[in-house]
């Protein structure tokens, strides 16, 4: 059976199967340990539970390093259910109640949460608060936004085939927006809507507009051309683009479109990050109902990693 115990001991082995070094792990579970407590207490002294704590069946895999490692194995390797069943000696449905219970505990730690969500913890809702922490080298001034697509299986439902229809992609799909700083680092994550809307449209609908401090540059590609126009308070940065006529483009814009260029890739780079984790790469397969969430964890696992690498710096 494949344990924490075990595979700490293989250092290439553990960072192919979970995306993290070993370091980087314990520093992980360090930062969620007191947490995971918290919530284990709270739901075993819940008002309605019939057994007293310490009561009943003992439960299958009880460690944090175990539990956390199954995750991380899930959405790094993106194996059926079945599988883990097998290489982790566990049925079914304790996998899936150990991923509940493990994913709320990073999906809004490192990532800017989305403020209808939180509960607990203080809630984040501008950029000036999730800097307070981040390392204090982050540099806000400039933001990189950009839209991801993950197909998904064909719809059953006409109506939802429609939606879910990306132009684009040619085939079904689900998108979500990040912001990244220009470092690569994720300051947010937009809720996930069918793959028919545009980029655009999804970047009016969420809170990135409202939070963005007017000091800061926002990159774009050249599907946010109406940025501009809808908000003027934004310093926008958009590559130019020729007209319906084909009107050329002169040698300075070109050189403009190339500087930021140089700039923009830097999300790419962030998006190639996540998609190391192949639950975000792959067909998503699961309910997408908890779409989301699973994005929300492997956002924070890889800017984890991100302020890890740049505290050592």
């Amino acid at each position: 059976m494949m344990r924490y115990n075990a595979l700490h001991k293989r250092s290439k082995h553990f960072l192919a199967f979970t995306g993290l070094t070993i370091k980087e792990y314990d520093q992980l579970i360090s930062a969620i340990q007191s947490d995971w407590i918290s919530q284990r207490i709270h739901r075993l002294a819940r008002p309605d539970r019939k057994r007293k704590i310490g009561g009943g069946r003992k439960y299958a895999m009880p460690d944090l390093e175990d539990q956390l490692l199954l995750t991380l194995v899930w959405a790094k390797v993106y194996p059926s259910y079945l599988f883990l069943e097998y290489l982790f000696g566990i049925d079914e449905s304790t996998i899936s109640r150990i991923m509940a219970l493990i994913k709320p505990l990073l999906q809004d730690r490192f990532v800017l949460p989305d403020p209808w969500k939180q509960k607990g913890r203080k809630k984040i809702k501008t950029l000036e608060e999730l800097k307070e922490f981040l390392p204090s080298d982050i540099d806000l001034r400039d933001i990189l936004v950009d839209g991801t697509e993950q197909t998904i299986p064909r719809p059953q439902k006409k109506r939802k085939r429609t939606s879910y229809h990306s132009g684009k992609k040619k085939r079904f799909t689900v998108k979500t927006q990040i912001a990244t700083t220009r470092k690569g680092l994720i300051i947010h994550v937009s809720k996930s809507i069918p793959g028919r809307t545009h980029d655009y449209k999804l970047f009016k609908a969420s809170i990135l507009p409202k939070i963005i401090p007017k000091e800061s540059r926002l990159y774009g590609d050249s599907g946010y051309q109406g940025i501009h126009k809808d908000f003027s308070h934004i310093h926008a940065l958009i590559p130019f683009k020729r007209t319906r006529n084909h009107t050329e483009l002169t040698r300075s814009e070109k050189i403009r479109n190339t500087a930021q260029r140089k700039v923009r890739v830097k999300i790419e780079h962030t998006l190639s990050r996540l998609k190391k984790y192949h639950v975000l790469a792959h067909t998503y397969r699961h309910s997408l109902h908890n779409y989301e969430s699973t994005f929300r964890f492997v956002a924070n696992i890889v800017n984890f990693r991100m302020i890890q690498r740049l505290q050592t710096v």
